[in-house]
């Protein structure tokens, strides 16, 4: 276990997951807290971070599913004026990307897209909860069980 300073400390642009804002929005008694002290670094400008917009369909549809058009709106809001945090949408260059993890790691076309997403930008960690992005060369990656919150 490590405390997110150190976790963070050599990192300049983190990509998130959409684990971590399903933990924060859900308010996860297990990973909730680690997911919230993430969104804290970035909100106090200790970090910046980036997001696929990915992300926002994958966060959209439980809500979409149970007519909560409110609660959809609210989290694109969000995403959309989260300081220190860029929504980047889906290029040619991330989906060649993509294909290539997919090709070396087997990953899901999602996470995929995910992990390039953040390789593209030039973000040096990942957050996430799914020790299978450890298969990705060329980042970092932070597992929020590995946190102490």
């Amino acid at each position: 276990m490590g405390s997110i300073a150190s976790a963070l400390a050599n990192h300049r642009l983190i990509a998130l997951d959409t684990s971590v804002w399903i933990y924060h929005f859900e308010g996860s008694p297990v990973f909730g807290p680690a997911a919230d002290d993430i969104l804290n670094a970035v909100t106090r400008g200790r970090v910046d971070a980036i997001v696929s917009e990915l992300v926002l369909l994958e966060l959209l549809v439980a809500p979409l599913k149970k007519k909560l058009p409110d609660v959809a709106d609210e989290i694109e809001l969000t995403l959309t004026h989260f300081p220190h945090l860029a929504l980047v949408p889906i290029s040619r260059a991330v989906l060649v990307r993509a294909a290539e993890i997919r090709a070396k790691c087997g990953m899901r076309t999602p996470d995929a897209i995910m992990l390039a997403t953040a390789v593209e930008r030039g973000a040096t960690l990942a957050v996430t909860n799914d020790a299978a992005w450890r298969k990705v060369d060329g980042i970092d990656i932070l597992l929020l069980s590995e946190l102490e919150s």
